[in-house]
């Protein structure tokens, strides 16, 4: 790669590369920016020629990331996430910061979502005291008193709370690695009952099953059944099988190699995940900052999921 002087940084190349790999499409890159397509594109191809490095790969009309691509974004998200913080940060105020941030969400998000976001937040808003409250997959109602909650399925009761749809669940099928050593690699998805297949209450393999295979679940080598998608993704990590998963949560685990995903075939649950506060008049300062890192790390994760990002390229 060829050197980089950061007194020489392509911002605006950096800019253009970010929203075209969030998207892995040029036309709403150009949209979101406010420029020409071909601006964008013309910036892509300076930065690649900049950096010696092929960031995207075009592959029968769709784009996506190459795998120095898919590192470049994670440096460049967090760098200009960094800046803009930082400039949020100048107009906040210290004391509207201060206090006690209220979030619920169910064990899986926590886990395996919202962990690294707190950890972020945390760096930048040190004074701000963070509670986690505990809530059951489609509860039909939430706390009393919360700041921001992550909700699989929308509450009952929505009239005094402001919502927004963050994404459709679909659910893939993921294992470790160590579980893969030795073994022929998939080509047909009936292969998979050759597997222990690692259940939860969600009752995905029996869907999933249906939509993509002619097998059966009762075929398989062996079924271990958790009380929850958290635990069926710890035992998958552990090597205990193939668990099923909603790709925002296993998308860091899948970029470490931590997991491999088994099949790019996804199903979607009927279930949508949902960012909740309260009323804009009870909002405070830190709901909303905390709000806006959740959205900005999922926009991150998309990057690891090509599939989830296709679009073709106009």
């Amino acid at each position: 790669m060829k050197k980089v002087d950061r007194r020489q940084l392509p911002l605006n190349a950096l800019r253009a590369f970010e929203a075209a790999a969030n998207y892995c499409h040029l036309g709403k890159a150009s949209e979101q920016l406010g420029v020409t397509q071909g601006a964008v594109s013309q910036q892509i191809r300076s930065l690649e020629a900049q950096l010696g490095q092929e960031l995207f790969v075009r592959k029968h009309k769709r784009l996506y990331l190459s795998p120095a691509g898919q590192r470049l974004l994670a440096a460049v998200s967090e760098g200009l996430e960094r800046i803009t913080q930082g400039i949020i940060q100048l107009d906040t105020d210290s004391q509207a910061m201060t206090g006690e941030l209220i979030l619920c969400s169910t064990p899986s998000i926590t886990n395996n979502l919202l962990m690294p976001v707190i950890g972020r937040f945390n760096r930048a808003y040190p004074e701000v005291t963070i509670r986690l409250s505990q809530i059951v997959p489609n509860t039909p109602l939430l706390p009393e008193e919360f700041d921001v909650c992550v909700c699989f399925g929308l509450p009952d009761d929505t009239a005094h709370l402001e919502t927004k749809r963050l994404h459709t669940t679909r659910l893939y099928p993921v294992a470790s690695p160590a579980l893969m050593l030795n073994r022929p690699l998939l080509e047909h998805e009936n292969e998979l009952l050759n597997y222990p297949l690692l259940h939860d209450r969600a009752r995905g393999w029996t869907h999933w099953f249906n939509q993509f295979a002619s097998g059966e679940v009762k075929g398989c080598a062996a079924n271990i059944f958790y009380s929850d998608n958290y635990q069926s993704l710890m035992a998958a990590r552990m090597g205990q099988g193939v668990a099923l998963a909603e790709y925002y949560e296993v998308a860091s685990d899948v970029a470490s190699g931590q997991l491999v995903l088994l099949n790019s075939k996804g199903i979607e649950m009927g279930i949508d995940s949902y960012l909740v506060l309260p009323k804009k008049e009870r909002q405070t300062l830190r709901s909303r900052v905390f709000a806006d890192f959740i959205e900005q790390h999922l926009s991150e994760l998309a990057s690891y999921f090509p599939q989830e990002n296709d679009r073709e390229v106009n």
